[in-house]
């Protein structure tokens, strides 16, 4: 009876041993997953309450851009922006305020793409009474020229 409850034990020990070894095999054999970060479209960092401002040759304010967030993408160093606000400065006018649900920012900076409810808001100055414009879509280019302007679609 002793060596047959001696031979039980030896013989589960033996089951569990080999189904580790096989379990350790079968994780060897799988091959490993690649991972390719770069030519992923994830962004790298993200920045809550985000604020960038532009200055001209003379230190001048030019432009503010600003973003509840804003995602950084490596891959094309494109950003996304969540509720922007750009103002734009000319010397002697009113500033130029332009909202929208969403936004893109190129590589370079000096285009912004605002979608989803843009609203452009200008105070009366020497140009004209100001007024409020809305669209579906704008394109901002911030630095192609002397004073900042906007493209509407």
């Amino acid at each position: 009876m002793k060596q047959l409850e001696t031979l039980l034990y030896i013989s589960i020990l033996g089951m569990v041993g080999l189904g580790g070894i096989y379990l350790q095999t079968r994780m060897i054999d799988e091959e490993p997953e690649l991972k390719d970060f770069k030519n992923r479209h994830d962004p790298d960092y993200y920045i809550e309450n985000f604020v960038a401002t532009g200055l001209d040759e003379n230190g001048q304010r030019r432009f503010v851009l600003k973003a509840d967030r804003m995602a950084h993408f490596p891959d094309d160093d494109t950003a996304l922006l969540d509720n922007p606000h750009v103002v734009e400065y000319e010397i002697g006018f009113a500033p130029r305020h332009t909202y929208s649900d969403s936004g893109w920012m190129s590589s370079s900076g000096d285009e912004i793409l605002m979608t989803g409810n843009v609203r452009v808001v200008v105070e009366a100055d020497s140009r004209g009474p100001g007024g409020t414009l809305n669209s579906k879509k704008m394109r901002i280019l911030l630095d192609k020229t002397k004073q900042a302007g906007g493209i509407f679609e």
